[in-house]
């Protein structure tokens, strides 16, 4: 049920908190004084259109929010649209729109799409006006309306997935299809494109990487390779033999040999082996730059690195960001190139999985079909009962079922292969057309409560909102209406706004609208009557302007008579 409504700057609406009750709730009040936008509030909030336009003169937002309790039986679907009530069973639902046009909304607290708005509140509230022609018209909405009657889940569930398959299926022929077309092409390039790749034998992803780096190195291998030379051959290595080092060892024997004419020579000569030994060392330590390198022509060796590094350059400006999407590239080449080249038999094959699919597809669709027949026989009279009910006597009601064999959607869709239609003669020995076609605005609204009514007796249904439900009817036909409205509320929340006495004597809660001056401005106003307030408001609408006793009266009377005072 709706628990409570909040509508902040809302046209003439300032400041509106409403708190209802279950049962039967009807809101009256006169022309102007804001009952229409009290439904379009609530229309706004659930994920009408809207438009800037529905602010309050001055203000820069509007903001409607909604609390929804008792939610158990929708707990499940709510949860699957990632908008679960909380644990105390209850969802809290917002929607605001700025000055600029920009507009959002929350579940429970949290930012939700627009589209995840719309589908919350399928489960939460529906409204019903005079100009209620789509639910009535749209073919898609009348089997959702007729399965939910029904209880088709477990079948539909079992059609689904079969009719997912064979999406999938005629998705892949399509496409196969689309790419035959041009295949003498197609295998040309794909050929020549798988060519070019294997003729780079590419193997490993990071060989790139790895030639980037060599090509740092042999970049600089020359000059070191020179220099290293120069070093090794000044101190250690020389053909002639003259080195630093030989030289400090020829010195230090020489010294040696001085030993008896010069003091200290043999401490002169181990201070030049000890140079040697470090000359020596330096060699061996430059000499390890090079250790393990094969130092012949680096220059050669750096042109194939180069031109290996181009090659990869160009086959990536084609085929992918790196090398590794390059071989990625050529196996997905080579699958298309077999697909193509053995498309005939696939396409063979892929055709006649898609036929097998489409026979479990049809006994699945049938299925539906057969219950969704058996159940709009029986609905048919009831409904048509529950027309008389309501002062339509001689209107003829009909569920259409017929099979779909061909459409621009192909032949089955996501609810079967059913085309359904609500069929109605207004008089006798005229032919049933679709209600939308011959149907006014008070027929509509009584046809839409007769199918609603008759269909809530199976499964209780969210709030249901009626907005003058009782246009242009008599109030004899009135008085039916509020009876059959008593009726659904037993099992579901009933808000009607109305401008009939008979339908407000049989509401549980009457409610009244109106409009007063505060601060120079206008605003509404929402109060909840009590017994003399009632009866003031049903006078009113019996009688006008200028209330009698004799209108008091009857109010009175048909308070009485409904058993509300």
């Amino acid at each position: 049920m709706l628990k409570a409504v909040s509508i902040s700057n809302v046209a003439v609406i300032k400041e509106l908190n409403i708190e209802l009750d279950e049962g039967f709730t009807v809101i009256t009040g006169e022309t102007g004084a804001g009952k229409s936008v009290l439904i379009d509030s609530i229309a706004f909030l659930l994920g009408a259109r809207s438009s800037k336009d529905m602010i309050r003169t001055g203000e820069r937002r509007a903001d409607v929010s909604g609390l929804f309790s008792n939610l158990s039986s929708r707990a499940e679907y709510l949860e699957n649209l990632g908008t679960p009530p909380d644990e105390n069973g209850e969802l809290l639902v917002t929607r605001y729109i700025t000055d600029d046009g920009k507009t959002g909304a929350k579940i429970n607290g949290k930012s939700v799409s627009l589209a995840v708005l719309r589908q919350a509140s399928k489960a939460l509230l529906t409204i019903h006006g005079q100009q209620d022609s789509f639910l009535l018209s749209e073919k898609s909405e009348l089997i959702e309306l007729l399965d939910g009657y029904i209880g088709l889940e477990e079948e539909k569930k079992s059609y689904r997935e079969t009719y997912s398959q064979l999406s999938e299926l005629e998705n892949r022929l399509s496409s196969l299809k689309e790419s035959l077309k041009d295949r003498t092409m197609m295998v040309d390039i794909l050929s020549y494109q798988l060519k070019e790749i294997e003729a780079a034998k590419l193997s490993d992803p990071e060989e790139e990487d790895k030639l980037m780096k060599l090509r740092v190195k042999l970049r600089s291998l020359e000059k070191v390779s020179k220099n290293v030379s120069l070093v090794t051959r000044a101190l250690t290595e020389n053909e002639k033999g003259v080195t630093a080092a030989y030289m400090l060892e020829k010195a230090a024997g020489a010294i040696r040999t001085l030993s008896d004419v010069i003091d200290n020579a043999e401490e002169m000569a181990d201070r030049l082996d000890s140079y040697r030994y470090e000359i020596i060392d330096i060699s061996e330590r430059v000499s390890d730059i090079l250790s393990g390198e094969d130092v012949t022509d680096p220059e050669r060796k750096l042109d194939i690195v180069e031109s290996r590094l181009n090659q990869i350059k160009k086959l990536k400006m084609k085929y992918g960001e790196t090398l590794g999407d390059v071989i990625l590239k050529r196996e997905e080449i080579k699958t298309k190139l077999s697909d193509l080249e053995n498309s005939d038999d696939a396409l063979t094959d892929l055709e006649n999985s898609i036929e097998e699919v489409r026979k479990i597809a049809t006994l699945r669709a049938d299925v539906l079909t057969e219950k969704r027949k058996e159940a709009a026989d029986e609905l048919n009279k009831r409904i048509t009962d529950v027309l008389s009910e309501l002062d339509m006597p001689k209107v003829r009601f009909c569920i259409d079922i017929s099979r779909r064999y061909s459409s621009d959607k192909g032949r089955f869709d996501y609810n079967g292969h059913d085309d359904i239609e609500f069929l109605v003669s207004p008089n006798i020995g005229e032919n049933m057309q679709p209600i939308s076609k011959i149907a006014s605005g008070g027929e509509l609204s009584r046809i839409m409560l007769a199918v609603k009514s008759t269909m809530m007796q199976k499964s209780a249904e969210g709030t249901s909102v009626f907005d003058e439900i009782d246009a242009g009817v008599s109030g004899a036909t009135s008085e039916r209406i509020g009876l059959k409205l008593i009726d659904m509320s037993r099992s579901t929340q009933i808000i009607c706004i109305t401008h009939s006495a008979q339908i407000a004597s049989l509401a549980d809660v009457h409610l009244k609208i109106s409009k007063h001056e505060a601060s120079g401005r206008v605003e509404s106003v929402v109060e909840t009557l009590d017994k003399k307030g009632r009866i003031n408001e049903l006078s009113r609408i019996i009688g006008g302007i200028n209330i009698t006793d004799k209108q008091i009266k009857a109010a009175v009377e048909m308070l009485e008579k409904n058993g509300r005072i």
